[in-house]
C-alpha cells in the first residue's frame, strides 16, 4: 500500500474487508443500491456544508460510464442500449476531511448512525463493483488538501494508491468512480438514462418533496442529460398527496407518494428527512395490501406514507432505528402530555383515509360488487348486515373464498349485535324527559330500526340453516365417492347429535324438525346408547336406541293431557336406518324395525324410570310417538304389510295406531323414506325460503 502523508494523517483499516464483503448478500434487483450509497454521501457533504457555508448551492453530476469506446459513445445519439459499467458522481460538498475520512474508514461508523446511515455503505460498493476510486478536496486549517486512493475488496485492508498533498484547487467536492459492475448485477441494473433518474428520485423522494434536495444531473457519455429536480417536478410532484394534523402542540405532515420500487404499502417514520420506522399498510387498511396498476399498465406502484414532524425528530434515538415514546409507546392515549406512535398511526391512518378516498371508494364498490352474487346466492342471512355495515364490508379483503367471507360477515355481524344490544342498554338505562311522541320517535327510532334488523339476520340465518341441512341429507341418502351409502350413524348425527344426551345438546343443535316441527321443543333423554347408559332412566337392558324423547308439558298439553291431573309425559321414539337397507326380516328382534321400536316401548312402560331422580309414569295412557326412518324397499314393505301398516296419502310412508286392548300400551308409528322427510321438510318452509330467494 502506498502512503503519502503530507498532513501526518495515517491510514488504517484492521478489520478483513474482502471477508466483510464476501458476507454481504445483495439481491440482483438492488444493482443501483451502490449508486445510493454514493449519491447519499454527496448529499450529506453538500448539507455539511451548508452549515458553514452562506448563500452555498450544492450540486451533484452523476456520469454513467458504458461499455463501449468512449469516443464512439460520444458521438451516438442514442447509447441507452448499452449497458452501464461504471457510475461517476461528483459534488461539490464539504470532502473528506479528517473527521468524515475517520468515518469512512469505519465499519458501523457512529457518524453514520447519527444521521441515519448503517456505516457500511462502501462494503455494497465494493460486493458489486470491484473498487472505488476516490478523489477528494477538502480543507484543514486554511489549507486546501487532496486525498486520493482506491479502495478494493482483494487487499485486506481495502486501500491502495494513498494520497494526501495539499492542492492547488480551492473548491472542495468528492469525485468517487464505481468502476466495473460485477456482470451478474450489470445485467439486472437498469440501462436507461430517464428509467435511472426516475430510480434515483424515488430512492431520495423524501428529501425532493422538503425541498432539501441539491441539484442533481445525471449525463450519458454523449452529454445528454436529466435534472432530476425538473424530473421530480414533471412527473413526481403532481401525484404526492399532503396534508397535516396535529396532536396537542405537534403538526405531523403527511405525505404520499407512488413508488415503483417498493415491494408493499407502507408508512415511514421519519426524523430528519430519513426514515427511522416503517410499517405495512395493509395490517390497518386491507384494501392496500395489493400492487396497483392503473389503465392496464403493466409497472405497478405501491403508495409510501411519509409521516414528519418535530416530534419525531425530538423522539429519534440516536441511532435512528426507532423512536423514545412512553413505555406504552403502543398504547392509545389520549394526553397531548403523553403522545404515543398508536396515536400517531390512528391519525396518520384518518388522513391515508382521506387522501385516497377516491381510490379506496371505487377499489371497495368493485369489491362489495364482486361479493353480492356470492352473497345472495350462499348467504342471504347477511342483507342486513352489509345493509347496516356498508362501511365495515367494504373494507374486508378482496379474493376471498365464500367460507372466508362468511367467516368475515359474521364477525361484522356479530360485532354489529353487540352494539346494538349496549345501545339498547344505553336507551334504556337512561332516564329521558320524554315530553311527546316524536321526542320518544326520534330518540329510538334508529335503535329499533337495528334492532329490528338484527332479529331478522337470526331468523334469516336459522332459514338459510334449514336450507343447508335439507340439501345436505339429500346428499347423505346418495352414494358417496365409492358407490356406497352411507352409514346410518353419519345421518342419525345429522338429525342429533349422536352418543349424546341432554345435559350436553342443546336445541340449537338437533334437526328433528326435519321430522316433525314440534319436536323442536322436545327435551332429549338419550341418543344411541344403551338404556343402562342413560343416567336418567334407571334401566339394565342392554338394548339400544337411536333416540329417546321426553316431551315437556311446554307445549301440546291441552291436546295430549287432561285437565283435572298432573299432565303425563309423552315419549317420542325415532330409528335411523341406512339408506336402500334391504335386508330386514319379520319378526327378527335385530332386523325389523317395527317389532325393535314396540319392543323398546315395553322396557319403557315395564321397568321404573326416573329422570333427574323423579319417576316418571309411564303407562297405558302416555302417547308415544315413533318415527323409523327408512326407505320402503321388498323386504320392509312385505314387515309392514303384515303388521297392517296403511298408506299414507301420498303413497310415499306408512302410519299405524297401535291402541288395541291387550297391549300395554298406546303408539303412533310412521315409517317415513328419506326422500319423503326431504319433501316435507321442503314444503314446510318454503314459504321462508322463497322470501330469501334459497329455494
Amino acid at each position: 500500500m502506498i502512503t503519502k502523508n503530507t498532513n501526518l494523517f495515517v491510514v488504517s483499516n484492521v478489520t478483513n474487508l474482502r471477508s466483510r464483503v464476501n458476507k454481504l448478500y445483495i439481491p440482483k434487483t438492488k444493482s443501483l443500491l451502490p449508486l445510493f450509497e454514493i449519491v447519499s454521501n454527496s448529499i450529506h457533504a453538500i448539507f455539511e456544508k451548508r452549515e458553514i457555508e452562506d448563500n452555498y448551492q450544492g450540486k451533484i453530476i452523476i456520469k454513467l460510464i458504458r461499455n463501449g469506446d468512449e469516443s464512439t459513445l460520444k458521438e451516438l445519439d442514442f447509447i441507452d442500449k448499452y449497458p452501464v459499467k461504471s457510475f461517476e458522481v461528483s459534488d461539490n460538498g464539504i470532502g473528506l476531511n479528517r473527521e468524515n475520512f475517520i468515518s469512512f474508514q469505519e465499519f458501523d461508523s457512529e457518524k453514520k448512525a447519527k444521521i441515519g446511515g448503517k456505516g457500511i455503505g462502501r462494503l455494497v460498493c465494493l460486493k458489486l463493483f470491484s473498487k472505488m476510486v476516490v478523489e477528494s478536496i477538502y480543507t484543514e486549517n486554511g489549507k486546501f488538501y487532496s486525498r486520493n486512493f482506491e479502495y478494493k475488496k482483494n487487499i485486506k485492508e481495502g486501500f491502495d494508491k494513498y494520497e494526501n498533498p495539499e492542492s492547488e484547487k480551492t473548491i472542495t467536492g468528492t469525485t468517487v468512480i464505481l468502476e466495473n459492475f460485477e456482470i451478474e448485477y450489470q445485467k439486472k441494473a437498469p440501462k436507461d438514462l430517464l428509467d435511472i433518474a426516475r430510480q434515483i428520485i424515488t430512492h431520495f423522494q423524501l428529501y425532493f418533496i422538503e425541498k432539501v434536495i441539491p441539484e442533481i444531473i445525471i449525463r450519458n457519455q454523449n452529454d445528454e442529460e436529466v435534472n432530476l429536480l425538473n424530473l421530480f417536478k414533471s412527473e413526481f410532484e403532481s401525484e404526492i398527496l399532503d396534508d397535516t394534523f396535529n396532536i396537542g402542540n405537534y403538526e405531523f405532515k403527511v405525505y404520499i407518494t407512488k413508488s415503483f420500487n417498493s415491494l408493499s404499502h407502507k408508512i415511514l417514520y421519519c426524523a430528519h428527512e430519513r426514515t427511522v420506522k416503517d410499517e405495512g399498510l395493509s395490517k390497518y387498511i386491507e384494501d392496500l395490501r395489493y400492487i396497483i396498476k392503473d389503465n392496464d399498465s403493466l409497472l405497478g406502484y405501491h403508495y409510501q406514507v411519509f409521516v414528519l414532524s418535530k416530534l419525531l425528530n425530538e423522539k429519534v434515538n440516536e441511532e435512528r432505528t426507532n423512536f423514545h415514546f412512553s413505555d406504552d409507546e403502543e398504547g392509545d392515549s389520549e394526553s397531548d402530555d403523553d403522545i404515543t406512535l398508536a396515536r400517531i398511526r390512528r391519525e396518520t391512518l384518518l388522513k391515508v383515509e382521506e387522501l385516497l378516498s377516491s381510490f379506496l371508494s371505487k377499489t371497495r364498490k368493485e369489491k362489495v360488487e364482486q361479493y353480492i352474487p356470492i352473497i345472495q346466492s350462499e348467504f342471504p342471512n347477511y342483507a342486513s348486515v352489509i345493509e347496516f355495515n356498508r362501511d365495515k364490508v367494504e373494507k374486508i379483503p378482496a379474493g376471498l373464498t365464500p367460507k372466508e367471507l362468511d367467516v368475515k360477515l359474521y364477525e361484522i355481524e356479530s360485532e354489529w349485535k353487540l352494539e346494538v344490544k349496549i345501545e339498547g342498554i344505553k336507551l334504556l338505562d337512561e332516564k329521558k324527559d320524554i315530553t311527546s311522541l316524536e321526542d320518544y320517535k326520534k330518540l329510538y327510532d334508529k335503535f329499533w330500526s337495528e334492532f329490528n334488523e338484527v332479529g331478522k339476520t337470526d331468523l334469516a340465518r336459522y332459514v338459510v340453516h334449514r336450507r343447508s341441512v335439507i340439501d345436505m341429507l339429500d346428499k347423505l341418502i346418495k352414494w358417496d365417492s365409492n358407490q356406497r351409502f352411507y352409514n346410518e350413524d353419519i345421518i342419525h348425527s345429522l338429525f342429533f347429535p349422536i352418543k349424546e344426551d341432554k345435559d350436553t345438546v342443546i336445541h340449537e343443535k338437533q334437526n328433528l324438525w326435519l321430522l316433525d316441527e314440534r319436536l323442536t321443543f322436545n327435551n332429549l333423554l338419550a341418543s344411541d346408547k344403551t338404556f343402562n347408559q342413560i343416567r336418567q332412566l334407571n334401566s339394565n337392558s342392554t338394548d339400544r336406541i337411536d333416540l329417546i324423547i321426553r316431551q315437556e308439558e311446554i307445549f301440546d298439553k291441552a291436546t295430549l293431557f287432561s285437565e283435572d291431573k298432573f299432565p303425563n309425559d309423552s315419549f317420542t321414539i325415532v330409528e335411523f336406518k341406512k339408506p336402500y337397507r334391504n335386508d330386514y326380516v319379520l319378526g327378527d328382534p335385530k332386523k325389523d324395525p317395527v317389532r325393535q321400536v314396540r319392543k323398546y316401548i315395553n322396557e319403557i312402560i315395564d321397568k321404573e324410570i326416573k329422570s333427574e331422580g323423579r319417576s316418571i309414569e309411564a303407562d297405558k295412557t302416555t302417547p308415544f310417538y315413533c318415527y323409523i326412518i327408512a326407505d320402503i324397499t321388498s323386504t320392509l314393505e312385505y314387515i309392514l304389510r303384515e303388521e297392517m301398516f296403511t298408506k299414507m296419502p301420498d303413497n310415499i310412508g306408512y302410519f299405524r295406531f297401535y291402541t288395541s286392548d291387550e297391549l300395554k300400551y298406546k303408539a303412533y308409528v310412521e315409517v317415513i323414506p328419506f326422500k319423503k322427510v326431504i319433501k316435507n321438510a321442503k314444503e314446510r318452509n318454503k314459504v321462508l325460503f322463497d322470501k330469501l330467494n334459497i329455494s
